[in-house]
């Protein structure tokens, strides 16, 4: 894995990462309370699977998620058979509540997932990689200003390329500016993700110092989603 993702809590990933579980054990409370075969089972492998979910996600494999979402939608289609046959309307209330929050849950997790400053979008086959054209950048290190080169940006964030990443801690914050047509944007950062390879990158989201500064980088991500880049 070449990517390091400190930006969404391990404790949130935890709750991600158990909910096919937690889905189970809802309709399943007797084999859970008296303790049945079925319910260790399920215990043993819905852990294996939340401690496989914050593995992967933390280092960047992301497709996880869609074993993720595959697991819970498998269990809620397995849990519905019987409760419509049944006309168990009380389990079918709740299976389409667990199905909304799931949902709720896929569409937040797929914005931080699409979010530049987690994701530099950088595949596995991707030798040096491209960054966009026409942007300056530069980091502050201590009292040196590093250049650095644009791969990914958003409202919420980016991601940067820079020679060396050696002292940078996740969770800290860093100065930036950047520079596109003549037109200078300095803002403050946290660093949330690591890019490891030959070229080292960082993610960064994005802190404002004011209005002033939020307006001025909004317009120039919106220039640059202009531009197509």
């Amino acid at each position: 894995m070449r990517l390091r993702v400190f930006g969404v809590p391990r404790l949130l990933l935890t709750v991600y990462g158990l909910f096919p579980l937690l889905v189970w054990c809802g309709f399943h409370v007797p084999s859970v309370v008296y303790r049945r075969e079925d319910a260790w089972w399920a215990t043993g492998l819905g852990l294996l699977f939340c401690v496989s979910f914050i593995f992967f996600f933390r280092r960047g494999g992301f497709w996880i998620r869609y074993v993720w979402a595959g697991l819970a939608l498998m269990e809620l289609l397995w849990e519905i058979v019987p409760a419509v046959s049944e006309r168990d309307f009380a389990s079918i209330g709740g299976i389409l509540g667990a199905l909304l929050l799931g949902v709720a849950m896929a569409i937040w997790l797929e914005r931080k997932v699409d979010s530049a400053s987690l994701n530099p979008g950088a595949l596995w086959f991707e030798g040096d990689l491209k960054s966009i054209p026409r942007v300056r950048a530069r980091v502050r290190s201590g009292e040196v200003w590093l250049p650095a080169r644009i791969r990914r940006i958003d409202e919420r964030g980016l991601f940067l390329l820079q020679e060396s990443t050696s002292g940078v801690r996740a969770g800290q914050s860093l100065e930036f500016e950047l520079e596109h047509e003549g037109q200078r944007v300095s803002g403050e950062g946290r660093v949330v993700a690591f890019f490891l390879d030959a070229l080292p990158g960082l993610g960064l989201q994005f802190f404002p110092k004011d209005l002033y500064h939020f307006q001025q980088y909004t317009a120039v991500v919106r220039r640059l989603r202009g531009e197509g880049l």
